[in-house]
């Protein structure tokens, strides 16, 4: 029985490669602006559709395979989710300039964030697609942001963890934040993004930027917080290749490592953009590298709620040894993180075990944690594992 599952696993291992190296092709192709090569025998196009729209690659894999010819149902539809597409990077492209000149004119300093900084620098912004539009909000000026967002005709659905949510239209989504990174993810980022770091854009008094070296520590410090958290797609890869391509020779390296370090991120930055390069100028790929894409690929685009657990166990297990013993029995260390009642109480923890326990048989998460964990064989467990100690995200509360 084993081996029957081992085989299994080999041949879905196989297919993943093969959609890596087919998608550095169409993802090529889109920005070259040519038709691709043909289908490889072997990979199914609903397949190549499907991991397209969960990753949010959508657009540049679904205009490559309409230069080909392929079943008429299949390009209809791929078509007309262009279409939608292309409209949406219009929408989002206007609304975002939108709210940045309010906010230039009624004197909210703000900075546009992420995915709305970024699909200026591929070759067509709609090949980046992105869900909303991010943008932090700088001193105490939320309240009034919210006014003025309310005025423009978004409505305000609340807070939600460190941002604010709008929409409008039922298409147009709008996240403002106000802190750059999440305490509760990493301590060490969330105090080193509060050093005001960006700089007033040209010709503005209240609207902001970053440098090209800060945009990409903070590129990659947000992809590190959703990778540690869930896991994240392998969109993020694109982003690193293309700014990586664009603006590398003109970064101050030395700034760039030295900040890398200071936010705990650097293992991951060489790993992630190693990773990217091997994928989209398809070279040979590595063992560990192609179970980092097949991961990242059944990731989505945010990862997975259960995917949780790997960065977490990696904390706890210095070679991935016993990781059954640390799911269900984590060290005081780990615990102190989670329950801060404990500090300096060590001898409480078989208590607080209990609790953690009491808590999980009530959440939908840790049971989809605990469902994951139970499933997973012991020696791909402890591939994941290894998988996060190589990245080395030592994220701490």
């Amino acid at each position: 029985m084993m081996k029957k599952s081992i085989r299994g696993k080999q041949k879905m291992d196989a297919s993943k490669a093969n959609i890596r190296i087919y998608y550095s092709e169409l993802v090529k192709a889109c920005f070259e602006k040519r038709k691709p090569d043909d289908i490889p025998d072997g990979i199914d196009i609903g397949e190549l559709i499907n991991y397209a729209a969960k990753g949010h690659i959508y657009y540049p894999i679904a205009s490559s395979l309409i230069k080909l010819d392929i079943d008429e149902k299949h390009a209809e539809i791929m078509r007309n989710d262009l279409k939608v597409s292309t409209f949406m990077t219009l929408m989002q492209t206007v609304g975002s300039r939108e709210i940045t000149e309010a906010f230039e004119r009624e004197g909210i300093r703000h900075q546009l964030l992420k995915g709305a900084i970024i699909k200026n620098d591929y070759p067509s912004p709609e090949m980046r697609e992105m869900s909303d539009i991010d943008l932090v909000v700088y001193d105490e000026s939320l309240d009034k942001a919210a006014k003025v967002m309310e005025a423009m005709g978004y409505t305000n659905h609340g807070l939600i963890k460190h941002h604010m949510i709008f929409s409008k239209g039922g298409n147009l989504h709008v996240e403002i934040h106000w802190c750059l990174f999440d305490e509760k993810v990493d301590h060490n980022q969330h105090v080193y993004f509060k050093d005001f770091r960006a700089k007033l854009a040209d010709g503005k008094k209240y609207t902001y930027e970053f440098s090209h070296e800060d945009f990409y520590v903070y590129m990659i410090a947000h992809m590190s917080k959703h990778f540690f958290e869930t896991g994240c797609g392998i969109r993020n890869l694109m982003d690193i290749y293309i700014f990586w391509n664009k603006y590398a020779g003109s970064m101050n390296r030395a700034y760039l490592d030295k900040e890398l370090i200071k936010c705990g991120i650097r293992d991951f930055e060489i790993n992630m953009r190693e990773l990217a390069f091997i994928w989209l100028d398809n070279t040979e790929c590595s063992e560990f590298y192609e179970n980092l894409f097949t991961y990242m690929l059944d990731s989505g685009i945010y990862g997975k709620s259960e995917n949780g657990i790997w960065g977490q166990l990696a904390k706890e297990t210095p070679k991935g040894n016993h990781a059954r013993l640390h799911y269900y029995f984590p060290s005081y260390k780990f615990m102190v993180e989670k329950y801060k009642w404990l500090e300096n109480k060590a001898f409480l923890l078989p208590i607080a075990w209990v609790v953690r326990g009491c808590t999980a048989a009530c959440s939908d998460e840790a049971k989809k944690h605990k469902q994951l964990f139970e499933n997973t064989e012991e020696k791909d467990a402890a591939m994941m594992i290894e998988m996060y100690h190589r990245l080395n995200l030592n994220f701490r509360r």
